[in-house]
């Protein structure tokens, strides 16, 4: 009787420990499994007390076209089939209900559709930045939004999951730049 209280207990605990251990190692997987893919982007610098600096980021293409035939309700999990463009840069495709065979593909949600394309959220919206980087952060961006050769969001995808790994400016590395325009 007095046994029961415990494995509850136990249990609870178990499952607290499962959920973010869970996440991190999914996050994980995909970074070391995932296939690396470009996109071209857009990253204003927002700040929030609770979350601390980041980048908020935001690929260019913001629309998909829908199939014909596939009906999309608003709100509705996608799976959006990337294709790696002679530049470097992936573009999605095409949308699927169900997850494509073979290629690169990630998980979006559709917000609603008009004129045979669909709105889409993409799973990943912030690069979060080191507190001492952030003000070096903002001016770097302040500087080179407006670049010819834009910003570049480096994701990792792997089965339907994107983990946003970087962004870089003219192929080298953001934290990289920061660095060395700290010293």
């Amino acid at each position: 009787m007095k046994t029961l209280p415990l494995i509850i207990f136990s249990i609870a605990v178990l499952a607290q420990w499962a959920a973010p251990l869970s996440q991190i190692w999914t996050y994980e997987k995909v970074l070391a499994k995932g296939t690396l893919i470009k996109l071209k982007c857009t990253a204003p610098d927002p700040y929030d007390p609770l979350r601390g600096r980041y980048l908020a980021v935001r690929p260019n293409q913001r629309e998909a076209p829908v199939p014909a035939g596939m009906e999309l309700k608003q709100d509705t999990q996608v799976y959006a089939v990337l294709t790696t463009g002679a530049d470097g840069f992936a573009t999605i495709t095409s949308l699927s209900l169900t997850p494509p065979a073979s290629g690169d593909y990630v998980r979006v949600k559709s917000r609603y559709v008009f004129n045979e394309k669909a709105l889409i959220d993409w799973p990943f919206d912030r690069f979060y930045v080191n507190e001492k980087l952030a003000p070096e952060a903002d001016k770097w961006f302040a500087e080179n939004i407006r670049s010819v050769q834009g910003i570049t969001a480096e994701v990792r995808v792997f089965n339907g999951r994107a983990v946003l790994e970087d962004l870089s400016l003219d192929g080298k590395p953001f934290r990289e730049i920061l660095k060395a325009r700290l010293k």
